[in-house]
């Protein structure tokens, strides 16, 4: 899949934002969604004009429905990277980000998945998507 494909994708379900597979591995188990429509939320309204649509809306659309738990946390710093603010997903329904384990994400084609080109160290906050093939949130402890 290529972002040709992603736009056509959004383009055949009417503008709207689906993800075919959303799938969360936490320290819990493991949720499976399959269709997700993503809607804006606007949580980053210092960057971006109403409308667009980030990694992290993937999470808050799925709360929207009811299909899980969420906090946000914001964060000026992480580790040694001095200057990140951004909102990360602190926790998804029991489990919660501490020390240096928590949520981590993915989104694009399936064929990068897994730390194959769609793992990049971009804050979901400020990801912008445009209809990926799947969206994936994952728990992880750094050494």
């Amino acid at each position: 899949m290529d972002f040709k494909e992603e736009v056509n994708r959004k383009k055949s379900n009417q503008g709207k934002i689906i993800i075919p597979n959303v799938t969360i591995k936490s320290k819990s188990g493991q949720l499976r969604f399959t269709d997700v429509e993503v809607k804006a939320h606007h949580l980053r309204k210092d960057i971006f004009q109403e409308g667009v649509v980030t990694a992290i809306d993937v999470i808050l659309s799925l709360g929207d429905e009811d299909k899980l738990n969420y906090d946000l946390q914001w964060y000026d710093s992480i580790g040694s990277a001095e200057v990140v603010r951004s909102y990360w997903a602190n926790r998804i329904n029991q489990d919660v980000a501490r020390g240096k384990c928590g949520f981590v994400y993915e989104a694009g084609p399936v064929e990068f998945k897994a730390f194959r080109g769609n793992h990049i160290h971009i804050p979901s906050d400020t990801r912008v998507i445009n209809s990926p093939e799947y969206a994936e949130w994952f728990w992880i402890c750094l050494k």
